[in-house]
């Protein structure tokens, strides 16, 4: 089972680099981060595609060993400012404790598994997400969310500065449109990769199942 758990993967034939940079993963230190996919933004966002794809590759990463980690971004029931700003540019943030905020159903029953609430972009900012990969050991992240252009870009970012390697994994995210998630992503791989890299899911379960 030790064995196992340390078993290394292949790299990811990423852009703009084959992930991790290192070349060394496997399922004890990789997580992967599903971002926001809760039921009212899933609808807002006509996401139904980027969610088929993360319930896929979450269940491969589960078969493989490696945690998975959900975070919930819930707006406040009371008038917020923030949350009327991001509506207007297609961001819907449903409101926390509603059934909207609720993850989807598809994921199946967490267990063990780890879950996060907080307000803003960054799924980081005001929580113990950090605390928690670090004291697993993780250190390689498989990114997962929307809406890219939000919640993904902005945990990503934040997740380089602290040092993780991370890969936003494309068809697994979506953004308040389809021009503004292609963006991101083209952000992310700027200069060489500056904010990590990019895959696709079938890539990713390629790598992990080595086929």
């Amino acid at each position: 089972m030790v064995e196992a758990f340390r078993r290394p993967f292949a790299q990811v034939g990423a852009t703009p680099y084959a992930w991790p940079f290192d070349g060394r993963w496997f399922a004890g230190d990789t997580a992967l981060l599903l971002l926001g996919f809760q039921q009212g933004t899933i609808q807002a966002l006509s996401a139904g595609p980027a969610l088929a794809a993360a319930v896929a590759l979450a269940a491969t990463a589960r078969q493989e060993g490696i945690v998975v980690m959900a975070t919930r971004r819930g707006s406040p029931r009371s008038a917020s400012s923030v949350a009327d700003r991001r509506k207007s540019m297609g961001d819907v943030v449903p409101a926390a404790g509603s059934s909207q905020w609720q993850l989807a159903p598809e994921f199946g029953a967490f267990g063990d598994e780890v879950r996060f609430d907080h307000r803003g972009d960054n799924a980081f900012f005001g929580t113990d997400l950090e605390l928690e990969l670090k004291a697993r050991g993780i250190r390689n992240l498989l990114i997962a969310g929307l809406p890219t252009d939000g919640l993904v870009h902005a945990s990503q970012r934040a997740a380089n500065d602290m040092g993780f390697e991370c890969l936003a994994v494309s068809d697994a995210c979506w953004g308040t449109d389809r021009a503004r998630h292609q963006a991101q992503l083209r952000i992310t791989t700027f200069g060489k990769g500056l904010f990590g890299a990019v895959a696709d899911s079938t890539q990713v379960r390629e790598a992990l199942l080595g086929t």
